[in-house]
């Protein structure tokens, strides 16, 4: 891999050491041109005249091409969102639930996994099993854990497949095989992997999958994708419709709803040129490769933490073996709150980092267009913080 002609490309690395795309990623160029293109072929030429409207088709398209060429899935079973949290709604509030159904998360979840999950009950009569969750369980640990909680009420298990809080990498592919063995659904919120770690759905066997663009596909903002497996797309209504959510309808209140397509959950307006930044992060992605930019995440959080590790007042709350492990480093600094820690690294340091709430702790995302130099400046900056 050439970090430096990677570096190149994205221009934020010339003013600071960022080590966020957990949160946010700055894009490369090729996305940040191809955005602002579409906004001026549209803006000049007329956003309904045929070749525009046409056009703008055909790049969405295209977007379910590449989203699809990302996770080694068919773009049918694709639908473009605004977020992972738009597509996790979409499936969860979209399954016929019957009262007494059963869905199993996890505490240290994020909130677009715990928000949506809690208004289950309310709202269909849902029993919600929320499991413990430590950085330190092992994936024997969280897979018999969910083999005790299983019922045989239980419809879903609900957990992110990278666990945002201390970069824990769930054991994803364990706990598929037990929850098709025992009949349950598995959706899986995707924020931390897409652009991260190398994916596969079809190898996994994968019910519901949902991804952003803007974090680690270094994407825009208001980009992302929810995959469905083709055979459970009936099983999914459209909670906000449109007129593609019917295959026809009359003036009289006649209508024949679409069931087997993703394109029932389209709504009537989107956009174009964000689609085409979309478009272009996964060809940027592409061009690195998903197994070499996996192999750098993890080899710079490992670089990371064996080095703060050997900072006193540091504590690293972040797995350290392989398996667990990924590209996002958890750590505290004694005798000093994370969010001030964060805000003085930027002020006194220009690093760019995020405090994690749940934990008190400070998370650094390290990505393939970061590089050793980075890694020495943040831990250089951290032991100047240390009492």
């Amino acid at each position: 891999m050439d970090v430096q002609s990677i570096r190149k490309q994205v221009p934020a690395t010339r003013k600071m050491v960022y080590l966020n795309t957990g949160w946010d990623g700055p894009s490369p160029k090729s996305v940040v041109q191809a955005v602002k293109d579409r906004v001026e072929y549209e803006s000049f030429n007329g956003p309904t005249s045929p070749p525009v409207y046409q056009s703008g088709r055909e790049i969405q398209q295209n977007a379910r091409k590449a989203a699809a060429s990302l996770l080694n899935v068919s773009s049918d079973e694709i639908l473009l969102t605004q977020c992972t949290t738009d597509g996790l709604n979409l499936v969860l509030n979209g399954l016929d639930w019957k009262e007494g159904d059963e869905v199993i998360t996890f505490g240290l979840e994020h909130s677009s996994v715990l928000i949506p999950a809690y208004l289950l009950p309310r709202r269909h009569g849902v029993r919600l099993k929320v499991l413990d969750l430590n950085p330190t369980d092992t994936h024997e640990e969280i897979i018999s854990r969910v083999a005790e909680a299983i019922s045989p009420r239980t419809r879903l298990l609900f957990f992110s497949h990278i666990q945002y809080t201390c970069g824990l990498r769930m054991p994803a592919e364990g706990l598929r095989k037990l929850t098709k063995d025992a009949g349950v659904q598995m959706l899986i919120d995707g924020a931390q992997t897409a652009g991260h770690i190398a994916l596969d759905l079809r190898e996994m066997d994968c019910d519901y999958y949902s991804i952003p663009g803007q974090k680690w596909l270094l994407g825009p903002d208001g980009t992302g994708a929810l995959f469905i497996r083709q055979d459970l797309i009936p099983s999914v209504s459209p909670t906000r419709v449109s007129g593609r959510a019917v295959a026809s309808y009359d003036e009289h209140g006649g209508f024949q709803p679409s069931t087997d397509t993703m394109d029932k959950f389209l709504l009537t307006t989107s956009s174009a040129p964000l689609a085409a930044g979309f478009v272009e992060a996964v060809a940027f992605h592409h061009q690195m490769g998903s197994h070499a930019v996996e192999a750098r995440t993890r080899s710079l959080a490992g670089l990371l933490k064996q080095a703060l590790s050997e900072v006193p007042g540091v504590e690293i709350l972040s797995p350290t073996d392989d398996a667990r492990s990924c590209g996002l480093t958890s750590f505290r600094i004694e005798g000093i709150a994370s969010t001030d820690a964060v805000n003085q690294l930027w002020n006194e340091y220009g690093i760019v980092v995020r405090p994690v709430s749940e934990l008190s702790c400070i998370r650094a995302a390290t990505h393939a267009f970061n590089n050793e130099e980075d890694i020495q400046k943040l831990v250089s900056a951290v032991t100047q913080l240390t009492p």
